[in-house]
């Protein structure tokens, strides 16, 4: 711990100043004479501000490091390729939303968006498509990442794999477009690239993602019958969705195959162990998972983090406690377990078992969360007002040089915010452009409230310009005090 609060004051104000003295003194951004010019100096409120006479705040310094952190991200590049694809005028590419079953995509070769993606000189490979994609699908973008995708298809030296497919057939079939992904299908088997890969079996693995097994399995019985087959990409696509739409009967046909080919590996088992658990068998799934592991065959982390999800959304974290801890003694490699229990933990609001938890397997294992896990536990600690723990994890990542993404920074800003830190937060979010940043509605909020709390009407009135030429408009608390604070001071012309 870099301080503690157990002997402050229990009012929301003293505590906010007090922690944010605190958290600077950590880190050695106090200084014991008087600010220079140069400096920001930090005063919450004049109601505690006798409180602080004898310590002046270089919030400066504090802005420079963090600053120098986010600039470290390693998505800058993504986001660059989103905005391209958000912003770029596009007058080639159509989507035309005629009702809502129906939808379709017209691809067309030249844009403006083209020329902008290849000034960036990408270097395309099957694992940046699939990171560009997985980013798009995170923020919900996906006209985006049909636009790239139909993109990097048409590049000189990139052929798209069934990989790249399975991966856009996801987002399709999460946004429930099955229309679209007619279209899209039907498109990409007139395109020349299309054929670099085994459009049969894509074309199986299309249909069974999109939630249409049965169509999946006749064109997987039309292939048995021309002679041809599956390979084993294609055969754990069809078989997962299987597991995934219920049709439990077809799995253990399908698993048959996979094994009568070889093709049975720690994938199978997964899936094998996930049709266990939706059919809440988890006592035979369990007997599944040992005797895969007495057989001798291969057992990894994501293996038993199936049945440990299971057992967490059953109520069982005990036990899928001492699954995990079982399984690491047998000599498997839990990293991906770990990450599943920590996670299902915060879901259950088990935040204290989680922050035990990564405690221990950092100091006895050196175990370290990836950024992701981080801000899980971070949202869910900011959500509870548990700021010491939020700055703990922000200086772990820091001080580890762990990159940032959008979220992190986005919850540095709401945790500077809560603690009162405004001068910190009105300067990171006036540098935004210098590393990339774009505000989410909820760090818009608890900007826009914060100033309004510290008297700072004109800025929260900015921010709120800004969040609107964004896209972005406050909550309906957030607009009445920001409406109420310029009432008060008499600007009623802002108002309209």
């Amino acid at each position: 711990m870099f301080f503690s609060l157990r002997n402050l004051s229990k009012s929301r104000a003293s505590t906010n100043y007090h922690y944010a003295f605190s958290f600077l003194n950590a880190n050695g951004f106090v200084s014991s004479g008087p600010c220079s010019p140069s400096s920001y100096c930090f005063s919450p409120s004049a109601a505690f501000s006798t409180t602080s006479t004898a310590c002046l705040i270089q919030a400066k310094d504090v802005v420079l490091s963090f600053k120098e952190w986010f600039k470290s991200r390693n998505d800058a590049l993504i986001d660059r390729i989103f905005q391209i694809l958000k912003t770029t005028g596009d007058d080639n590419t159509v989507l035309d939303l005629d009702n809502s079953n129906g939808v379709s995509f017209h691809y067309h070769h030249r844009s403006s968006a083209d020329l902008a993606l290849a000034h960036l000189n990408l270097r395309l490979s099957e694992t940046f498509v699939l990171e560009v994609l997985r980013y798009g699908s995170s923020g919900h973008d996906v006209l985006s990442c049909l636009k790239f995708f139909d993109w990097v298809g048409r590049q000189h030296g990139f052929n798209h794999t069934r990989v790249t497919f399975n991966a856009i057939f996801k987002i399709l079939a999460r946004a429930k477009l099955m229309s679209l992904m007619l279209d899209f299908l039907s498109s990409y088997r007139k395109q020349r690239y299309a054929h670099s890969v085994r459009f049969q079996d894509t074309l199986v693995m299309g249909y069974a993602v999109a939630g249409k097994p049965d169509i999946a399995l006749q064109l997987f019985g039309k292939m048995r019958f021309q002679g041809l087959d599956l390979d084993v990409f294609a055969y754990h696509v069809l078989l997962n969705a299987l597991v995934e739409e219920n049709c439990f009967d077809a799995v253990q046909v399908i698993a048959k195959q996979i094994s009568l080919r070889g093709f049975e590996n720690e994938i199978t088992h997964s899936i094998m162990l996930k049709w266990y658990c939706k059919q809440n068998l988890l006592d035979d799934a369990e007997k599944y998972l040992r005797k895969v592991l007495s057989d001798g065959r291969a057992v990894n982390g994501h293996v038993v983090s199936v049945l440990v999800d299971a057992l967490c959304k059953n109520n069982k974290f005990e036990q899928a406690g001492k699954l995990v801890e079982e399984f690491q003694g047998a000599g498997v490699e839990l990293m991906e377990s770990a990450y599943v229990w920590i996670r299902d933990l915060v879901h259950a609001g088990r935040l204290d078992g989680a922050l035990e938890f990564l405690h221990n397997k950092r100091s006895l294992e050196g175990y370290v969360p990836d950024t992701f896990r981080y801000n899980t536990l971070i949202c869910r600690l900011l959500r509870e007002d548990r700021l010491e723990e939020v700055c703990d994890l922000l200086m772990e990542m820091k001080d580890g040089q762990i990159c940032p993404d959008k979220v992190t920074m986005n919850a540095a800003l709401c945790f500077f915010c809560k603690a009162g830190m405004v001068d910190i937060a009105l300067e990171l979010y006036n540098s935004k452009s210098e590393f990339g940043f774009s505000p989410s509605s909820m760090a818009y909020n608890y900007l826009i409230n914060t100033f309004c709390g510290d008297g700072s009407v004109d800025e929260a009135y900015r921010v709120l310009k800004n969040s609107m030429e964004q896209g972005y408009f406050p909550g309906r608390k957030t607009f009445s005090i920001l409406a109420d604070a310029l009432c008060r001071e008499g600007k009623l012309d802002k108002m309209k």
